[in-house]
């Protein structure tokens, strides 16, 4: 296949995974198929497919897609020590399997600044579709989650902020967290791409209200830092002003957390009732079973997202903490592999500073939030924010590599 042929398909299914991705839940809940969501998976591995001839083995030998593809390589050995059923660690597999995909093939492929600039074009003007969806739940209009097809539906449920029965705004994407860590993506590409995107001051508005109004605490943390980061970047802030900064940051948080104990609507606002309980349980069974954990892990689907409702009855291990549940899915091995390819990004990154690029503007503030947010929640909750993320960072290839 020529290689200008080659460069178009690359860019329609990515143009298609980024238009799907959002709607991907609300449609699986109107039809009551879960299928459908298989659409993204059959965009991902015919982007890969069609890509093959850029995975040239100069590339392949590269620190950051070599990490990459043995952290692939190790889900799947986890096959042989999993506790999951075989379907159980296929869903498992797909969890990490896809988005990974995706961000290798994004890192190999030569897409031209113009094309560039349309997918960023394509993000924001579905965002403003999901923003606009979430604006109009306030006022008691929220598109239909079913229908005669799926019955319940899959995101019926209402969220609510603990005892004070405030609505956790989420758009047609699965749940509040779903929807904050994906508009934590939206904005990081908002100020990293400002000067490509028509009213972004306005539509940055409103994104940075759905997400406060998602009451989704992960993705408050995460925003934190990002506006934190954008003004170390912005203002070129010394090590003394960004440590004075990060002190007077501690102070506020700690205030308000010790203000919180006093307010019983602070205190719902920031533990959502048993939310915060339940989340440390998970943590302290994390600390008494490592040993059991061990160098391994439980295997792929056998702990993380993906054991929510398993398809082979066995127990769900969930912390909600993306480091321990890969921790607990894939143990200290895993672990460590996927720290390091986090430190590579990280590391690359530094080693750029160009505040003019667009794209590595939107990685300096998107990298360190979505990541520290993890912390809170695992960032593979709803899917849509991971691989809008492994997007975001895969189209800085050209400078991360």
């Amino acid at each position: 296949m020529p290689k200008v042929s080659r460069i178009k398909i690359q860019f329609y299914l990515i143009e298609a995974l980024i238009i799907f991705l959002p709607f991907s839940s609300w449609l699986v809940s109107l039809t009551g198929q879960p299928t459908i969501s298989l659409i993204r998976d059959i965009l991902v591995f015919s982007l890969f497919l069609v890509s093959i001839p850029d995975y040239k083995i100069r590339n392949l030998k590269k620190l950051h897609p070599t990490l990459i593809l043995l952290f692939i390589l190790f889900v799947f050995l986890s096959y042989f020590w999993t506790e999951a059923g075989p379907f159980q660690w296929l869903r498992g597999v797909r969890f990490w399997l896809t988005p990974l995909l995706l961000l290798l093939t994004t890192i190999l492929i030569d897409f031209k600044l113009e094309q560039i600039q349309k997918f960023v074009r394509t993000i924001i003007y579905v965002s403003v579709i999901i923003t606009g969806f979430a604006i109009l739940e306030p006022v008691g209009v929220k598109l239909s989650t079913v229908s005669i097809l799926s019955g319940a539906g899959s995101l019926e449920s209402v969220n609510l902020v603990g005892a004070l029965k405030i609505n956790r705004l989420e758009s047609i994407l699965a749940g509040p967290n779903a929807l904050g860590l994906y508009l934590l993506v939206i904005i990081s590409v908002l100020l990293g791409w400002q000067g490509e995107i028509k009213h972004y001051k306005l539509i940055l508005f409103f994104s940075a209200l759905i997400l406060i109004l998602t009451f989704s605490r992960s993705a408050w943390i995460g925003l934190i830092v990002l506006l934190l980061n954008l003004a170390i970047i912005k203002y070129k802030l010394s090590f003394v002003k960004i440590s004075y900064l990060v002190i007077l940051l501690v102070v506020l948080v700690s205030g308000t957390f010790y203000i919180s104990k006093k307010s019983q609507t602070l205190s719902q606002i920031f533990n959502h009732g048993l939310s915060t309980d339940m989340r440390l349980e998970q943590y302290n069974r994390i600390v008494e079973e490592k040993f059991e954990i061990g160098l391994l892990g439980r295997g792929a689907g056998a702990a993380g997202p993906s054991t929510q409702n398993r398809l082979d009855n066995g127990s769900n291990h969930w912390t909600e903490n993306t480091y321990l549940d890969t921790f607990e899915e894939f143990g200290l091995i895993g672990l460590l592999l996927f720290l390091t390819i986090i430190i590579v990004w990280w590391r690359q990154l530094l080693r750029i500073q160009n505040d003019q690029d667009p794209g590595l503007r939107t990685a300096h503030l998107a990298l360190p939030s979505f990541l520290l947010a993890g912390f809170f929640i695992n960032f593979f909750t709803g899917q849509v924010a991971v691989f809008m993320f492994f997007l975001t960072i895969g189209l800085t290839k050209a400078k991360l590599k």
